[in-house]
């Protein structure tokens, strides 16, 4: 039997949390459940470095217990992200376009940032226009990549073809770790207080980078994927089946002074209330 554990966009920084006490808890926590292997699907920091050293620090402190895997989001790519290290990094924790098969289970998780490519929004066919956008209003215009956002999301789908087929290969059942979402009907409904031309304009703007329906169609045209770990949306997003994929979201979010998007009063309640766990045979 292996137990899994995945959490994500813990936005440390955000929260203002004392990180030494919360590494200890979370370190708490896997051990006494008795996790095997903890993954994190992106967003710890605004700082790509910070977000490396804690996952260290963390593998130092579960030992040989608890194996740590994490990926990128697009927060953790603000600062000290350039691009050949966010696609390249050598560190046994990094997953992104690697794999790690979990025991003997017959089960290989996957891991890849992602990326998205404006297939959520109305202004799917006007790239330009929410490119422009994306410049002026959106956290990601701090993120330096040689290509444009349709073209990343291609290198992203074409990362993972190679993965399925080599898991294809070794006969492997397939989870996927990925920061965005995968799937369009992942997204919450509209909000009711979207009413006027330009709150509608913000609210498309605000979709088309949240994820690409390209990569859930490749993930549902292959019987071996099971299941997809995804983030970014916060707030609660139920576990929805399409097709024969099981996808699951497990964002902690953000509580300031601006927004509350936590169900419990705590950062570590919150981390325990949406953290996903999984036991394979």
């Amino acid at each position: 039997m292996v137990t899994i554990a995945i959490s994500s966009d813990n936005h440390l920084d955000v929260n203002r949390v004392d990180i030494p006490s919360i590494m200890a808890e979370q370190s708490q926590w896997l051990l006494e459940h008795h996790i095997d292997y903890y993954f994190h699907g992106g967003d710890l920091f605004n700082n790509f470095t910070r977000t490396r050293r804690y996952f260290a620090s963390l593998q130092s402190e579960l030992g040989n217990a608890c194996r740590v895997f994490y990926i990128a989001g697009n927060h953790d790519m603000v600062a000290n992200a350039p691009f050949n290290v966010v696609e390249h990094l050598d560190d046994p924790r990094y997953l992104h376009n690697r794999f790690v098969d979990l025991g003997s289970s017959g089960y290989r998780m996957v891991g890849n940032n992602g990326w998205y490519d404006y297939s959520f929004s109305q202004f799917r066919n006007d790239p330009q226009a929410v490119a422009d956008w994306k410049r002026v209003y959106w956290i990601d215009s701090l993120i330096k990549q040689p290509m444009t956002d349709q073209e990343r999301m291609q290198l992203v789908l074409r990362q993972v073809k190679v993965q399925l087929r080599l898991a294809r290969r070794d006969h492997k059942k397939v989870f996927l770790l990925t920061h965005f979402a995968p799937h369009h009907q992942l997204l919450a409904p509209k909000p009711t207080q979207v009413i006027t031309k330009r709150q509608n304009r913000f609210y498309q703007m605000i979709n088309a980078m949240m994820g690409s329906d390209e990569l859930g169609q490749l993930l549902e045209s292959d019987p071996d994927v099971a299941g997809v770990f995804y983030g970014h949306l916060h707030r609660i997003h139920p576990t929805q089946t399409i097709n024969h994929v099981r996808y699951y979201h497990q964002a902690v979010g953000v509580k300031n002074k601006r927004h509350n998007e936590w169900q419990a009063a705590t950062f570590i309640d919150q981390w325990k209330t949406t953290i996903r766990t999984i036991t394979l045979p």
